[in-house]
């Protein structure tokens, strides 16, 4: 009898927005620590649990990603950037390790930037819906020509160490803060590295470092940049929110004592 392979899964390509057959895209890409099982749920299931609670849902054995790419752009992107950010992040966690987390710490990548940052945009058409594509036709002609430089004003992309209990991978949303200020931003967080993509915005947080300057680079520019990280806690599944478990429990104390 002839086995029943799977099913195609269809849809519009989230970077070229040709419509067919989606092929599966590791966010971030599998060589990159992304080969294991991840708890795939619901995003209001995330937004309601504290730093300790449990996340049920389904478990996705390979990983994070989800089908978001036609064959080419998933197949040509891969082959342009890929292997380049995985030595990236090898080198990132190399720097997770060494630093003590009791503050930021210069250290010199070695590392071809402009095939860094386009693999970081790619990611980023995957977290967000098809329609970003369409909104930003001059991110898709950077992804997709590898010769293509400097990003628009308007996008700039920031990194963090990340540290703590949670995941997080979140499209495009406002952000607004205690002091006034509104942040328009998407979020990638997989250890040892989150990225935050910001749109007309300064970012939600001073200690995040830019990389938007990678995108000056040309395809073949390999440099040694050195970058000065912090580790920020991810403790919760809300973009943006870097405090400690302890800020944590203390704002949700007092909340509860003012209902009180």
């Amino acid at each position: 009898m002839k086995s029943m392979g799977r099913k195609p899964i269809y849809g519009v390509c989230h970077i070229c927005g040709v419509e067919g057959p989606l092929t599966f895209e590791h966010v971030p890409p599998r060589g990159a620590f992304n080969d294991k099982p991840v708890i795939k749920s619901i995003f209001e299931n995330f937004i309601t649990k504290g730093p300790d609670e449990e996340i049920k849902g389904k478990i996705q054995q390979k990983g994070a990603g989800a089908h978001t790419l036609c064959s080419s752009c998933n197949n040509d992107i891969g082959a342009w950037y890929g292997n380049d950010f995985i030595d990236w992040t090898y080198q990132a966690l190399v720097l997770h390790d060494k630093s003590d987390g009791k503050g930021s710490i210069y250290y010199p990548f070695h590392i071809f930037p402009s095939r860094v940052l386009k693999q970081i945009i790619t990611m980023f058409f995957s977290a967000n819906g098809e329609g970003f594509a369409r909104g930003n036709p001059n991110l898709v002609r950077f992804v997709l020509n590898t010769d293509h430089k400097y990003l628009e004003p308007k996008i700039r992309i920031f990194a963090y160490l990340m540290t703590g209990s949670r995941m997080r991978q979140t499209g495009i949303a406002g952000l607004g803060s205690t002091d006034g200020r509104f942040t328009i931003m998407s979020e990638i967080a997989f250890p040892p590295v989150g990225y935050v993509m910001t749109l007309n915005s300064d970012p939600p947080d001073p200690r995040l470092v830019e990389i938007t300057h990678f995108s000056k680079y040309g395809y073949n520019d390999f440099e040694t940049i050195f970058l000065r990280f912090s580790k920020l806690p991810i403790h919760l599944s809300l973009p943006g929110d870097y405090r400690s478990k302890e800020e944590i429990m203390k704002a949700y104390e007092e909340n509860t004592q003012n209902r009180d």
